[in-house]
């Protein structure tokens, strides 16, 4: 412990004529602030000892000299996976020589995902423990499904005023939410970021589209997040989709982001947020956007490179021509000189051509699930570009789906 810390006498467990006395810790104890930041020394020394080095980009991840092997982990759980499984034992031996641990052959279960290895070195992974236990929590077992994950004539009243109800399930649900939808359902990311803002004051409405996505979820429950290796194309190792909903916010006209990063052609991260400043135009926000995704994928780079992936120029694709060309400008002009100076590290990577930029659709726009509501059919569409397998078919039933 690097640190003076004195503690209560734990209740029932008091030295006897000494009640009235604290601790003193002569060791980190879990729930101290200091624990986390010793357990992380202490387990960077013994991979170290054990020839792992920590990477550059990220704290959490581990390699030999030659790159041969990875240790990720994630406080006390981690996987191992490298190209030869002699290597692989030897390090795991001396690694449990000087910490205890158990671990499996094949790694099935990680952080509340499971893991379904199939042939062809393809991977599914999905959460429908987690959906079920939060469908039983809010009584909705016996809930009909529905087929998109918001009500397009709800969210625009979900601004509106109205009597505040009761917060524990609502924020219950949100945070069950907020867990699965960054880890594999990129399609329920737009709707719980939008909910999310309303956890402090929710309403009858806002439960309610609460509600409706959960029976989206119930509809999807056997969903699961497809992995192969889709392509080969240098210019496709690394790739970013940015997209933005302008003056989304009807408070404070400020706009949403929305991007999707890709490695191979499998989704990586994505994310939905709200701007910090207010676009002007939509063009504006879509800058804004991009230059989000950007540093996302500047991060990314690094990391591949660390684990012996050349991705040193990635591609980000958009949707509009005016951001692009402002995105290629060598000098600002009288339209784009108040955009802040932080906003232009976009520019900057593309004049020193570190980054492709390439324009699409917006059909082909992926990242348009995480900034607005989408039908049935472009569902089906993100769902095929994303990796999503619906494997009941339920959005592809033709009869409309009973809302209770």
């Amino acid at each position: 412990m690097d640190a003076t810390v004195y503690v209560k006498q734990v209740k029932g467990f008091e030295k006897e004529g000494k009640e009235s006395w604290v601790w003193r810790l002569n060791k980190s104890l879990y729930g101290t602030k200091q624990a986390p930041r010793m357990w992380q020394e202490k387990l960077v020394g013994i991979l170290t000892k054990c020839n792992m080095m920590k990477s550059n980009s990220d704290d959490s991840v581990f390699l030999n000299q030659g790159k041969t092997h990875m240790l990720h982990m994630h406080v006390d759980n981690g996987f191992i996976i490298g190209k030869h499984n002699q290597e692989v034992l030897t390090f795991l031996s001396k690694f449990g020589s000087r910490l205890s641990i158990k671990y499996k052959k094949f790694l099935t279960q990680h952080l509340g995902c499971k893991l379904d290895w199939k042939k062809n070195n393809t991977l599914e992974i999905s959460q429908t423990d987690l959906i079920i236990k939060l469908l039983h929590d809010h009584d909705m077992d016996d809930s009909k499904g529905v087929k998109t994950p918001c009500n397009g004539n709800l969210i625009s009243e979900l601004d509106n005023e109205g009597e505040v109800i009761a917060t524990n399930n609502y924020q219950k649900a949100i945070g069950s939410l907020n867990y699965l939808a960054p880890h594999i359902r990129p399609d329920i990311m737009f709707m719980v970021n939008q909910l999310s803002k309303y956890s402090i004051r929710p309403n009858a409405k806002h439960w309610t589209a609460v509600k409706h996505l959960l029976q989206y979820l119930k509809s999807t429950i056997t969903m699961t997040l497809y992995y192969s290796k889709k392509t080969n194309e240098p210019d496709k190792i690394l790739a970013g989709w940015a997209d933005a909903d302008y003056a989304n916010s009807k408070q404070d006209r400020k706009s949403i982001t929305g991007y999707v990063t890709t490695v191979f052609g499998n989704p990586i991260s994505w994310v939905t947020k709200k701007q910090s400043v207010v676009a002007q135009s939509t063009t504006e926000a879509e800058f804004i956007a991009m230059n989000i995704c950007v540093k996302q994928l500047r991060w990314m780079s690094y990391l591949l490179n660390d684990l012996g992936i050349n991705s040193s120029k990635p591609t980000l694709y958009n949707d509009n021509s005016g951001a692009l060309t402002i995105s290629k400008q060598a000098t600002l002009n009288d339209n784009t000189k108040h955009i802040e100076v932080r906003y232009q590290y976009l520019r900057e990577l593309v004049l020193k051509k570190k980054l492709d930029i390439v324009q699409v659709s917006s059909e082909d726009m992926i990242a348009d699930v995480l900034t607005k509501p989408l039908g049935v059919q472009k569902l089906l569409a993100v769902y095929q570009q994303l990796g999503l397998k619906d494997h009941r078919g339920v959005l592809r039933i033709r009869d409309p789906i009973e809302v209770s």
